[in-house]
């Protein structure tokens, strides 16, 4: 008898810890800023912090790229002048350009297998990009 109450609450306590689980569904990791990663560039180049709600601003020689900056909660804006190939990582969401480059220098986005994405002619305007595909940028 005394095996018997030992099996019935064992199977019962079993039984109470999986519907537990199942009613309250998988663990999910609330997103932090420690699980964060920022948005670089490589070769690197020098970057500003725009909060929320603003736009970029370009200087005259510059492609200029935001991204959203998940660690600070802010736009960090990438100063491209050099011309070059730049490689981005965590370049993630939609983000804005600015192409306020000399001698009408047009800048193109490239996907993962080098695919042109989007050319940006010299504006004053400041479309929006999706950063998801975009592997690469080349400012000249």
């Amino acid at each position: 008898m005394r095996l018997q109450r030992s099996l019935l609450g064992a199977v019962g306590t079993m039984t109470l810890v999986l519907a537990s689980a199942f009613a309250t569904g998988p663990a999910q990791a609330a997103p932090s800023a420690a699980s964060a990663v920022p948005p670089t560039i490589s070769p690197a180049a020098p970057s500003q912090l725009v909060p929320s709600g603003s736009h970029i601003t370009c200087d005259t020689g510059n492609f200029c790229a935001g991204v959203w900056d998940p660690t600070v909660n802010q736009w960090r804006v990438f100063f491209l002048y050099r011309c070059n190939r730049y490689y981005l990582s965590n370049w993630q969401g939609t983000g804005e350009v600015k192409n306020s480059q000399t001698d009408n220098a047009q800048a193109t986005t490239y996907g993962q297998s080098g695919n042109v994405i989007q050319t940006f002619p010299v504006s004053s305007d400041s479309p929006d990009v999706d950063w998801d595909p975009v592997w690469s940028i080349r400012n000249c």
